[in-house]
């Protein structure tokens, strides 16, 4: 197999690493609707990061209390919570974060999230 085929061969995801794409037999026949039980790898519609709030607030930061905390998506299951100051670092998934940073108070309801798992004190 050439290095073009192998290129072809495989689909970009968007966390940047790649996933080998197995052709249908519907790829060979030119009929490119869905297959059934072969999954879809979509791209994180995401930007790399975010530290504001839909309501365009600073993410203040749990521990040090700067504004300096940046949520980023690494994949389409999970969110981190980051800040440049102190090193704060928790982990949560994507469904868990849309409906905090929809809330209108999303700094409150990060802090509630790291008291619950013991990463800050109250």
């Amino acid at each position: 197999m050439t290095d073009k085929l192998k290129v072809k061969a495989r689909i970009a995801r968007g966390d940047g690493s790649v996933a080998p794409h197995h052709a249908s037999g519907a790829a060979k026949t030119g009929d490119h609707g869905p297959v059934p039980g072969e999954g879809k790898v979509e791209p994180h519609d995401r930007e790399s990061g975010v530290s504001t709030s839909v309501s365009e607030q600073k993410l203040i930061c749990p521990r040090c209390g700067e504004p300096t905390l940046r949520a980023e998506f690494p994949d389409h299951y999970e969110t981190w919570i980051k800040c440049s100051s102190c090193g704060f670092f928790m982990g949560m998934s994507n469904e868990e974060w849309h409906r905090m940073e929809n809330s209108p108070n999303i700094i409150k309801s990060i802090k509630k999230m790291a008291v619950k798992k013991k990463l800050v004190k109250s």
